[in-house]
């Protein structure tokens, strides 16, 4: 937070120090202060401040439903007459000297109520703490009480702060960000734009629909007030009919945007393809009747819905089917013969993301973790609370800890989990040497294993290579995934190509199993199934080529794109 700059510091400093006390006709205090241009003036009436603050209360015209800020303290009297009259007002006092605020708490009338105080603020911080409080309290209008006598005695701090409150109420940016949704058969996305990967296939998936289309780029090292600013001003111009973030991405924990987007009435589509568990049960102010969630995985709906998240869909991920198609064997020959290989896999071995989490969790807790972590390695299922996997004699310690506490342990335990299944898998293809691509760290585990391990491919440059040039794409889910599936299974089979994915219970109503897509239910059944498939190219082309007419029948962004549009206009038409 920035404070006064060192001229103007001295000069509320002179003010302070040549600051007079008087008593009135009526018995109370008045305050006379030296100006900026060193004259003296007193901030309240020398006969009866309190009958002065009457008459200028009175002519005041003020709307309940409006913030009210109030422009120099003095010793108080006009702030305790306004919260007399407007009990229910959200006030906010903005005074330039702590040391004037000090002697109202001394010398003036007892204030209580819904006041807040902005005291020994540069111009600029006071400018952004009142946005900042009108955004969180919803873009309230805004209404104006002038001290006069504080305002002219220190013009420099003062002026600059009623432009800029003027400029705000001229707009009626009320007017402007409240308006009617879902009025066409076309829709217009506000998109948060993190960098996430799924934010260029929404984007693409809305176009390609016919749907307008406006990212909107948010980055971590951007402060709070520049972000609501952007939101404001695309809202303003864009005028769209939702906005869709991915897992949260862009809200703040305190809920200041979920309660801005709740205030103008603006839906909110934030679909969730990570844990939500580990994401929004620590930010519960962001429960919204306005936000609908997206869930990539059916087993966390029963938690969301528990937090008091009103709507909640199941939306499966999918793939862009312009981008992962066959390639031509003769245009792109160099670059197939670079990836070919028998067995590939693509993931991180998640000792970097395992080792981020155990430092976030408190030592005597780490062997909770790994026994958990094991358990839910080798579970055939998972179940939908991970925390009931904690070992009962430690379960009711954790339970007690703060939320953020438990969900630290939690991604630990899923992480390692994964870490500890997805290594399991692997090492039951010894016989074979398989392609990884993926962190360094895989060396060390699959040491004494026949790997030639690779860097991370590019997402979009390079793994439509690799998916069309290895036979067998190998695929072991992430364990924050109960019941869903991941991008390859959708990937992989858009390029027209064999993969071969640990059976997971939404792959039944999404393929066709056994016929369409090839599944292991259990480690043991691998090396037989790599055997057979590899042997028998002809029955692996043919359960690739059905994978892929159904990908293209229902399982491309534009299916899902499409779907969250359908859904959003049945909660907020």
């Amino acid at each position: 937070m920035r404070y006064l700059s060192e001229s103007m510091a001295e000069q509320i400093m002179d003010i302070v120090n040549s600051h007079e006390l008087i008593e009135t006709r009526s018995g109370r205090m008045s305050l006379k202060v030296k100006c900026a241009d060193g004259t003296l003036k007193t901030l309240h009436s020398a006969y009866d401040p309190e009958a002065e603050a009457r008459s200028l209360v009175d002519a005041f015209k003020f709307s309940t439903n409006d913030m009210l800020i109030v422009m120099g303290l003095g010793l108080g009297y006009h702030l305790a007459e306004l919260v007399k009259r407007f009990p229910e007002a959200e006030i906010i006092v903005v005074e330039a000297s702590p040391e004037i605020h000090d002697l109202a708490k001394e010398h003036g009338p007892e204030i209580i109520g819904n006041v807040k105080y902005l005291t020994g603020l540069s111009t600029d911080e006071a400018i952004r703490e009142i946005s900042r409080l009108r955004i969180a309290g919803g873009i309230k209008p805004l209404s104006v009480f002038v001290l006069n006598p504080a305002v002219s005695a220190f013009p420099d701090y003062y002026g600059p702060i009623l432009n800029a409150l003027k400029n705000t109420m001229s707009v009626k940016l009320w007017d402007r960000l409240r308006y009617s949704k879902f009025k066409h058969d076309t829709q217009k996305v506000l998109l948060i734009d993190t960098g996430y990967f799924l934010v260029r296939e929404a984007e693409k998936a809305l176009q390609s629909l016919g749907h307008g289309v406006l990212r909107l780029p948010i980055t971590t090292k951007g402060n709070g007030e520049t972000v609501v600013s952007s939101f404001i001003e695309a809202v303003v111009d864009f005028k769209p009919d939702f906005l869709l973030t991915m897992n949260h991405l862009g809200f703040d924990q305190e809920g200041i945007m979920a309660r801005f987007f709740s205030s103008i009435e603006m839906p909110v589509a934030s679909w969730y393809v990570d844990s939500p568990r580990l994401i929004v049960q620590a930010f519960e102010k962001n429960v919204s009747p306005w936000m609908l969630l997206f869930l990539w995985d059916r087993s966390y709906m029963h938690d969301m819905e528990t937090m008091g998240f009103e709507s909640v869909e199941y939306l499966p991920l999918g793939t862009d089917e312009s981008l992962f198609r066959p390639l031509s064997p003769g245009k792109y020959k160099k670059k197939l013969d670079k990836y070919s290989c028998d067995i590939s896999f693509v993931g991180n071995s998640m000792v970097g993301p395992v080792k981020e989490w155990m430092d976030k969790v408190a030592p005597g807790f780490h062997a909770v973790v790994e026994k958990a972590a094991v358990h839910i390695a080798h579970s055939a299922t998972l179940h939908e609370d991970i925390m009931k996997s904690i070992p009962e004699d430690v379960r009711e310690k954790v339970d007690a800890l703060p939320m953020k506490e438990k969900r630290d342990i939690e991604a630990a335990v899923l992480w390692r989990a994964t870490l500890l299944y997805r290594l399991s898998r692997l090492t039951m293809m010894k016989d074979y040497t398989i392609n990884i691509y993926g962190d360094s760290d895989w060396n060390e585990l699959l040491r004494q294993q026949n790997c030639r391990l690779f860097p991370p491919l590019n997402y979009y440059k390079e793994l439509p290579f690799l998916y069309n040039a290895c036979r067998i794409n190998f695929n072991a889910t992430s364990r924050q995934m109960s019941e869903a599936v991941n991008q390859r299974v959708f990937d992989v089979p858009a390029c027209g190509s064999f993969i071969l994915t640990d059976h997971q219970k939404d792959l039944e109503e999404l393929f066709d199993i056994g016929s369409e897509m090839i599944t292991y239910r259990h480690k043991e059944e691998i090396p037989d199934l790599v055997k057979y498939y590899l042997e028998h190219p002809s029955e692996r082309g043919t359960v690739a080529g059905r994978a892929r007419e159904r990908v293209l029948k229902e399982h491309t962004y534009k299916h899902r794109l499409r779907s969250m549009i359908e859904a959003m206009k049945r909660r907020y038409k």
